[in-house]
C-alpha cells in the first residue's frame, strides 16, 4: 500500500512536515490538561494551577518564536531521518496507525522545542500571573470589577487595528488555532485594566498635584506640532496568512503594552523576531499618513500607537517628543491640564511602587516541588 512506502523513503517528507507545523500549534492547547488540579501556587490563597502556567506559558512560547524553532526543527534533514527511522521502527499496519503516529513524534517533538527554550517562560508565567491574581484582588477590594464587556471592547479594538479588519469572532479564532487559549488573553486585559484603574482612584490627585501646568495652544492645527518617533516594524512574509497577522498583531500590541520610554525600546524588542527601529526625528505631524497622524495626535511621548499592518510588516510608532509651536495669529494660554508625557510618567511611578508593596504584604504559598 502506498501509505507504508514512506518507510522506504518514497513518502512526501517534506509536505507531511509542513502540515505537522500546523498540527503541532494546534496541539499545545492539549498539552499539560491532565495537571489541572496540580497547585503551583497560592496567592493570598487564589490558587494558581499548572494547567494555567501551563497555558501562560505557551502564550509566551508562542509569541516568541516559538512557531519559528518549530518549522525550523520540522524542515530539517535530521529530523525528516529521525521520523523515517521512527516509522520504520513502528511499522504501521493501518493508514489511522500512521496518522496516529505521525501526531505522536510531532507531539514529542513539541515537547522538546518548548522544554528547549522554557526554562525562562516557566518563571516569566508564574510571575506574571501571581501579579495579575493581586491586581485583581486589589480591585475587589476597591470595589473595582471589569466587565466581559470591557474586555471585549478592548479586544475588538485590537481587532479592527488592522487594514483587514476582523470580527472579535475571527479576531479570537485566530489564536485559537495556532493553540492558544483566548482565555489567556482575556484574563491578562481584565487584570491590567483592573490594575489602572485602582492606580486611578488610589493615585490619581496625587499624579496630578505631581505634574506642573503647562502652556499649550490647540494641536487641532497638525502643521504646528512637530515629533521625534521610532518606527517599531514586526516584518511578516509576503501574501502572509491570517495566523501570521494575528501573532504579528499579538507580539507589537505586547511591545506596546511594555513600553514607557524611547530610551528603554531597544531593550524591550530584543527578543522578538524580524523586528526592526527606525528614527523620524524633528518631523511635522502633519507629514505622516492618515491613521498615523491621528494617532499620534492623541498620544504623549511615552507612549506607543496601536499596531496597523503596512505592507508586509506590522507597525507601531513610539512617541519619544512632541512639541507644539506658536503659530502666528494664535497665542498661548495657560492651562492646567497636566503634560500627559510628565502624567504618565508619574502613574507608572506609581503603578510600579504600588504593585511591590501588594508583593510584599501578599502571602504566597508554593506546594513543594511546584515554586
Amino acid at each position: 500500500m502506498a501509505i507504508f512506502d514512506m518507510i522506504n523513503g518514497d513518502f512526501p517528507i517534506r509536505a507531511a512536515f509542513i502540515r505537522f507545523v500546523f498540527l503541532s500549534l494546534a496541539f499545545l492547547a492539549s498539552v499539560g490538561a491532565a495537571e489541572a488540579q496540580s497547585i503551583v501556587v497560592l496567592v493570598n490563597d487564589d490558587p494558581v494551577t499548572s494547567f494555567d502556567v501551563a497555558q501562560r506559558q505557551r502564550f509566551l512560547a508562542l509569541t516568541s518564536g516559538f512557531g519559528d524553532k518549530m518549522r525550523e526543527r520540522l524542515k530539517s534533514s535530521d529530523t525528516q531521518e529521525q521520523f523515517k527511522a521512527f516509522m520504520a521502527k513502528e511499522r504501521p499496519t493501518s493508514k489511522e496507525e500512521a496518522q496516529e503516529l505521525q501526531k505522536k513524534f510531532v507531539e514529542k517533538l513539541q515537547r522538546d522545542v518548548l522544554e528547549s527554550s522554557s526554562g525562562g517562560l516557566r518563571k516569566q508565567a508564574i510571575d506574571q500571573l501571581v501579579e495579575e491574581r493581586l491586581m485583581l484582588q486589589a480591585a475587589k477590594e476597591q470595589k473595582i470589577v471589569v466587565t466581559d464587556e470591557e474586555v471585549n471592547q478592548i479586544l475588538t479594538k485590537m481587532a479592527e487595528g488592522g487594514q483587514k479588519k476582523l470580527s472579535l469572532n475571527e479576531f479570537l479564532a485566530q489564536f485559537s488555532a495556532q493553540g492558544v487559549n483566548p482565555v489567556t488573553l482575556r484574563q491578562r486585559l481584565r487584570a491590567q485594566t483592573a490594575w489602572r484603574q485602582v492606580i486611578r482612584r488610589l493615585y490619581g490627585a496625587r499624579v496630578a498635584s505631581a505634574v506642573s501646568s503647562v502652556e499649550t495652544v490647540s494641536t487641532d492645527d497638525t502643521s504646528a506640532v512637530t515629533v521625534d518617533v521610532r518606527v517599531v516594524s514586526l516584518a511578516m512574509p509576503p501574501k502572509a496568512d491570517q495566523q501570521t497577522v494575528a501573532k504579528r498583531l499579538l507580539e507589537a500590541e505586547q511591545l506596546r503594552k511594555r513600553f514607557s520610554s524611547c530610551d528603554k525600546l531597544d531593550e524591550i524588542a530584543k527578543g522578538v523576531q524580524g523586528v526592526s527601529i527606525s528614527a523620524v526625528k524633528s518631523s511635522k505631524l502633519a507629514d505622516f499618513r492618515g491613521d498615523v497622524k491621528a494617532a499620534l495626535q492623541k498620544a504623549s511621548a511615552g507612549q506607543m500607537t496601536p499596531p496597523v499592518i503596512a505592507g508586509a510588516a506590522v507597525e507601531s510608532h513610539a512617541l519619544c517628543g512632541k512639541k507644539q509651536s506658536v503659530v502666528a495669529g494664535k497665542s498661548t494660554e495657560k492651562k492646567a491640564d497636566p503634560a500627559p508625557d510628565k502624567q504618565q510618567e508619574e502613574f507608572q511611578l506609581y503603578s510600579k511602587r504600588h504593585l511591590k508593596d501588594v508583593k510584599d504584604n501578599a502571602r504566597l504559598d508554593y506546594p513543594k516541588g511546584n515554586g
